[in-house]
């Protein structure tokens, strides 16, 4: 267990935070007077008290005095981690919290918040283990098994999670925020099987009526506390028409939150306003993000100022070149404002006309506040793209390209269509940088394929269209990616490694999972890139237009919902349909004849490089945005 702690702790050597020692604490320690451990368990209480008046610089103080007495002090140790974690500073933290540990293991906070530290820094399986061993000093604890569901759904394991939410809500019966996640565990990021996925959507369905039940009965006072805690996000990977169950869930939400408004007592949005139109865009991605540069760029940088006042509410934590670029375009930007409520009220005071949601269903400060009524006018869109379920959207901002025949169907909000892709994309303008390839195991003669969609895009049922392409495009590599955390692409590596196994294909000599590339080096193995494989199901956008910038060979399925039609859209805008495909069996036709003819790919990368222009800088489609608010605002007027 503590291997990694020990770890940690050599590694002290080279930052600010060296003599964090254990062996020279302890030594340190054993020979101190009885007077010193008592003075230094003084300043330990005294800490303790200021803590708890919320004096937090003082007892910050008087923790580190305890700790310059007694460096052996495992509990002053881990309170001082503790604060220091709540205050954000978060490597010295890690320090004295891995030094509690090693010095006395049984320190159940210690375990508890190094955990909700790994947590936050996305290493669920470390989360996942210290939380174990925390529930096996304290086996009651209700809120570490709610936080071990947490963590092993990050880890994709979302059998172990569902286990965990049941024993927290075994402990705890009114934990709503557990019922929740008991709900979305139910939705497998990484499915073996196609039946797996299939039974998941029924088990979702199931499960929710019966939460439903709970927390709009027994559990109603505090039900708006689960709102938001987990989300249904991996439902849209799974490819049919889910807007029944999501209408649900979103009613369900909304109800929960109005219980929460009444509450508090939120004030209904204001009239209309005489002058500009207030726009407020409500999103956790300003910074360089997906959902940035396919929609909010365009709209920040071609929306008319004399005609709209616009203001952001970046509820998510990055700050980069982009954000500070958006605060320099808009009337203004509010960040950094804490806990959700305190957004609420930032929004309900701002009193917009119009809020635009970009993406509801990846933020939790999003979902909860789109399930307000907070503006007269609020709407969503495709950064993540399917239908909200919210009563509370009065509309969604879709895409003629991207939307198949009749798509009204799958959305519960009225669907507004821009022309074309519906966004005003740039290209990004990225040198290639340096690769060695040879370090994946790609040799110089392999056809390289590439499969650039995060690993929960690719659904089970295609698994076996991968293995076929494998077999007839050889010497080649299928080059996927692995996620940051590792756990999710694992599990995916483990997946198509037993269906090449069972088709007899060398998965090794023709599959590569390679690491999460710069976007100076992902734009150099584009250029190395003999085929672009398109995500069948959920197809992808952002990393489609970049392809198409480094004129890389595409292949599209065209996929039933918006969500599967990003990259054959792309090529119809570019007069490419010819590379679109409406079947497996001819996606892997177009991918084989591709591969193949070093020829014809030299043809289709002089077409993509002439071509590509039609995708960029596209204003019209965000001056059509600005008339469908005008219109929108003119018609709730009064």
């Amino acid at each position: 267990m503590f291997d990694w702690l020990r770890s940690r702790l050599k590694g002290a050597a080279s930052t600010q935070y060296a003599s964090i020692d254990v062996a020279a604490a302890v030594r340190q320690a054993s020979q101190l007077s009885t007077q010193d451990k008592g003075l230094a368990q003084d300043e330990f209480a005294q800490g303790n008290q200021q803590r708890e008046s919320l004096h937090l610089e003082a007892a910050e103080r008087h923790y580190r005095r305890a700790l310059a007495i007694h460096p052996a002090f495992a509990e002053a140790s881990a309170n001082l981690g503790s604060l220091l974690k709540d205050r954000g500073a978060l490597p010295e933290a890690d320090q004295w919290l891995t030094l509690a540990l090693a010095l006395n293991p049984q320190l159940g906070p210690a375990y508890f918040n190094l955990a909700m530290m790994r947590i936050d820094q996305a290493r669920w399986l470390e989360a996942a283990d210290l939380l174990q061993w925390l529930l096996q000093l304290s086996p009651n604890e209700a809120n570490a098994y709610y936080w071990l569901g947490n963590a092993l759904t990050g880890t994709g394991d979302v059998a172990g999670a569902r286990k965990a939410y049941a024993a927290a809500v075994r402990l705890n019966p009114s934990y709503v925020q557990a019922r929740w996640g008991l709900v979305m565990a139910q939705l497998p990021a990484i499915a073996q099987t196609e039946d797996e996925q299939t039974q998941a959507c029924d088990a979702f369905a199931r499960e929710l009526d019966k939460l439903r039940v709970k927390l709009l009965g027994t559990h109603s006072p505090n039900g708006y506390l689960a709102v938001g805690a987990q989300q249904p996000y991996f439902l849209a990977y799974i490819a049919t028409n889910h807007k029944a169950v999501l209408s649900l869930y979103g009613d369900l939400c909304t109800k929960l939150m109005a219980i929460w408004s009444k509450k508090v007592g939120v004030p209904a949005p204001a009239g209309n306003h005489s002058g500009k139109c207030r726009l407020g865009i409500v999103s956790a991605h300003i910074h360089s993000h997906s959902v940035w540069h396919a929609l909010v760029r365009g709209w920040i940088e071609h929306l008319d100022p004399a005609v709209f006042e616009i203001q952001i509410f970046h509820t998510g934590q990055l700050r980069d070149a982009q954000t500070e670029w958006a605060q320099r375009r808009v009337h203004q930007l509010h960040h950094g404002l804490g806990d959700w409520t305190n957004w609420a009220k930032a929004v309900s005071d701002a009193q917009m006309d119009v809020l635009i949601y970009p993406e509801i269903g990846m933020d939790a400060t999003t979902i909860r506040l789109s399930a307000l009524r907070l503006a007269r006018v609020q709407l969503a869109s495709w950064g993540h793209p399917m239908t909200t379920g919210l009563p509370t959207m009065d509309g969604y901002i879709g895409a003629e390209a991207l939307e198949p025949p009749q798509a009204a169907k799958h959305y519960s909000e009225n669907l507004l269509t821009l022309p074309r892709l519906g966004c005003c994309y740039q290209a990004f303008g990225t040198a290639p940088g340096r690769i060695d390839c040879s370090a994946w195991g790609i040799q110089p003669a392999d056809r390289v394929l590439l499969c650039a969609g995060t690993s929960f895009k690719y659904a089970p049922q295609y698994d076996v269209a991968l293995v076929e392409i494998a077999r007839r495009c050889q010497p080649c590599k299928l080059v996927f990616f692995h996620s940051e955390s590792q756990t999710l692409s694992q599990r995916l590596e483990q997946r198509l490694r037993l269906a090449f196994d069972a088709a007899d294909v060398d998965f090794d000599a023709t599959v590569a999972f390679v690491p999460w590339q710069s976007q100076a080096a992902f734009f150099a193995l584009l250029d190395r890139t003999d085929v672009y494989l398109d995500s069948m199901g959920f197809s992808g956008f952002n990393t489609v237009m970049q392809a198409v910038e480094c004129a890389t060979p595409i292949v599209a399925f065209e996929g039933e919902f918006m969500r599967g039609r990003f990259a054959s859209a792309i090529l119809r805008q570019m007069g490419l349909d010819e590379w679109v495909a409406g079947s497996v069996a001819q996606y892997i036709a177009l991918v084989e004849q591709l591969a193949l003819d070093s020829g014809l790919r030299a043809r289709v990368k002089t077409q993509l490089r002439d071509r590509q222009s039609n995708l960029y800088g596209d204003q019209e489609t965000v001056a059509v945005l600005g008339k469908h608010l005008l219109r929108l605002c003119s018609h709730r007027t009064g």
